[in-house]
C-alpha cells in the first residue's frame, strides 16, 4: 500500500512539474512596435481638426488610448529622439545640442532603450515605412554602431518577440501633396497662432496633406500586423518625434513645437476608446514601453510608468543650439500654466536659423510684412530685438501662448512656484551639462551657412538675396503666381 501511495504521489508531483513547465513556455511576450512621425503635431481628425483626412490614425485612437496632454521633450529632431532612445532628459548627458558636432559615446551605463530589450531575448528593428528594408532614422545625439538588429520585425527568429520601430518622415518638409484627397486652401481653417495671410494658407494645406501621407503610411503599417497575425499581441504606440514645423513652433517651447499625439493600442489589455487627461512626455513612453514588456526601468531613467498609472505632475522641455541659431530655453508646465525661461534673453526671437529661412516662407513673410508694418498685433510681439527672461501663459485661457503674465501681481506665485521647480529640477538634471565649445558652435554654423547656400542655388536665389525677392520666389511656388 506504501508503495502504491508513493506511486501516486510521485504521478502527482510529475503532473504538476509538467503542468507548471508548460505554462512557463506558452508565456508570450508582447512586442512592442513605436511609429515615430517627423514633426507630427496634433493635426489630426480625432484630435479635433475638421480639415485632415487621417481615417488610419482615427481608427487607431478608436481601439486604443488617446493621450491629449502628451508632448515631446525636446522641439527638434535629434535632441528628442537622444532623449526616447535613452528615456532621459537631453540636457543631462550632453545630448540637447541639435547635430551635436562633437558626439561621444553615452555615459557608462547610460544605455539606448535597445540594450535592455536585448538582454530579455528581443528582437530590436528600425526601418522606414516606406522601406521596411532601408535603415530607418536614428539622429542621435552619441556615437555609436549596431543600435538595431535590423530594418524590419519579419527578419527575426520564429517566435521571437520584437522591438520595432518604424519610422514615417512626412510630415517633416519639404511638403508632399495629396493627389488623392487634396485640400482647399479657401477652406480650411488657420490655427489663430499665425496670421489669416495666403502664403500661411497655402503652407498650412500642403502640411495638412503631408500629415495625410502619414496617416497612409500608418495604414499600411497596421494593415501588415493584422495579415501576419500579430495585432493581439503588439502594443503600438504611436507619436510625433516634436510638435509641427512651422514658424514659432519646431525649435520652440510653445505648445507648437513640444505638443504631440499620442495613441496607444493593446488589444485586450487597455481600454479601446478611451481619452486620457493626463501629462505624460516622451521619456515616460520609454520607461512604459520597458514595464509593459515586463522590464525593470533603469533608475537613471527621467521617465515615468504614465501608461500604467502613475501621475506626472510637471511636464519639463529643452532647447539648446539648432544649426546656427545659437539658444538656452527651458519649460515646465503642470497642464495649465507654462512657464519658459529664457536664459539668453538678449537674442531676438528671429535670429537667423538658415534652416527656417530655406524652408519656412512664414520666416520670411513676417520679416516683409513687418517693415511695411503689415504684421499687427499679437504676430508682431515675435519681431522683438530682446525677449523677457521669463513667459508665463495660462494656457486654459491663452493657448496659442500671447499673454505674457510673468509681470502680473496677481500671478506672482503661479511664477515662484513654476521658477522654483523649474530651476530645482535643473540643479539636478544639469549638473554635468556639457558646453560646447566656440570652436563646435563655428562648424555648426559653416554647414548650416553651407546648407543655405545650396539650397538658396536650387531656387535661382543668390546667398545674399533680399526678403523681397526670397518671398517672391514663395509666391510663385505656393500661390502660382
Amino acid at each position: 500500500m506504501d508503495n502504491i501511495l508513493k506511486f501516486v504521489v510521485a504521478i502527482f508531483l510529475v503532473t504538476v512539474a509538467v503542468s507548471c513547465t508548460s505554462k512557463k513556455e506558452v508565456k508570450v511576450q508582447p512586442n512592442i512596435l513605436w511609429i515615430n512621425c517627423d514633426d507630427l503635431g496634433r493635426e489630426l481628425a480625432c484630435y479635433g481638426n475638421p480639415d485632415v483626412y487621417t481615417p488610419n490614425m482615427d481608427k487607431l485612437a478608436k481601439q486604443g488610448v488617446k493621450y491629449v496632454n502628451a508632448y515631446s521633450n525636446a522641439p527638434v529632431c535629434s535632441a528628442s529622439r537622444s532623449s526616447q532612445i535613452t528615456g532621459t532628459y537631453p540636457s543631462a548627458y550632453n545630448l540637447l545640442n541639435h547635430r551635436t558636432m562633437d558626439r561621444v559615446p553615452l555615459e557608462e551605463g547610460i544605455v539606448p532603450i535597445m540594450e535592455l530589450f536585448r538582454k530579455e531575448g528581443y528582437f530590436c528593428t528600425n526601418g522606414w515605412a516606406h522601406k521596411m528594408t532601408k535603415n530607418g532614422k536614428e539622429d542621435y545625439n552619441f556615437s555609436g554602431k549596431n543600435f538595431f538588429d535590423g530594418t524590419d520585425w519579419n527578419q527575426r527568429a520564429e517566435g521571437q518577440p520584437f522591438f520595432a520601430q518604424v519610422q514615417i518622415h512626412e510630415p517633416h518638409r519639404v511638403f508632399v501633396e495629396d493627389k488623392e484627397h487634396p485640400l482647399d486652401a479657401e477652406k480650411i481653417t488657420i490655427p489663430e497662432v499665425y496670421p489669416d495671410h495666403p502664403i500661411i494658407r497655402a503652407d498650412w494645406k500642403l502640411y495638412l496633406e503631408s500629415v495625410q501621407t502619414a496617416d497612409k503610411r500608418v495604414g499600411y503599417i497596421l494593415d501588415r500586423l493584422e495579415k501576419e497575425g500579430l495585432a493581439d499581441n503588439t502594443i503600438v504606440i504611436l507619436f510625433g518625434d516634436h510638435g509641427r514645423p512651422h514658424l514659432r513652433d519646431k525649435q520652440w517651447l510653445y505648445e507648437g513645437g513640444l505638443a504631440i499625439p499620442l495613441i496607444v493600442r493593446y488589444p485586450k489589455k487597455m481600454n479601446a476608446g478611451e481619452i486620457k487627461q493626463d501629462l505624460i512626455s516622451l521619456v515616460d513612453v520609454t520607461a512604459s514601453s520597458l514595464k509593459l514588456a515586463g522590464i525593470e526601468v533603469p533608475e537613471y531613467m527621467h521617465g515615468k510608468d504614465v501608461l500604467n498609472g502613475e501621475k506626472r505632475e510637471y511636464m519639463f522641455g529643452f532647447r539648446q543650439r539648432c544649426g546656427d541659431a545659437v539658444d538656452n530655453i527651458r519649460s515646465i508646465t503642470d497642464g495649465r500654466y507654462k512657464l519658459i525661461w529664457n536664459r539668453m534673453p538678449e537674442l531676438p526671437y528671429m535670429q537667423l536659423t538658415s534652416y527656417k529661412k530655406l524652408q519656412y516662407p512664414a520666416f520670411t513673410l513676417y520679416k516683409v510684412l513687418d517693415k511695411k508694418g503689415e504684421l499687427k498685433a499679437p504676430y508682431n510681439q515675435f519681431m522683438a530685438e530682446t525677449r523677457p527672461e521669463f513667459e508665463l501663459y495660462d494656457l486654459s485661457k491663452d493657448p496659442n501662448e500671447f499673454k505674457n503674465l510673468a509681470e502680473s501681481k496677481e500671478h506672482t506665485k503661479i511664477l515662484k512656484r513654476l521658477s522654483d521647480k523649474l530651476i530645482s529640477e535643473l540643479k539636478i538634471i544639469e549638473k554635468n551639462m556639457f558646453v560646447e565649445s566656440s570652436d563646435a558652435v563655428e562648424r555648426a554654423k559653416q554647414g548650416s551657412h553651407a546648407f543655405l547656400a545650396k539650397g538658396f542655388k536650387k531656387k535661382g536665389l543668390n546667398i545674399d538675396a533680399s526678403d523681397e525677392e526670397i518671398l517672391k520666389v514663395w509666391e510663385e511656388k505656393l500661390l502660382n503666381k
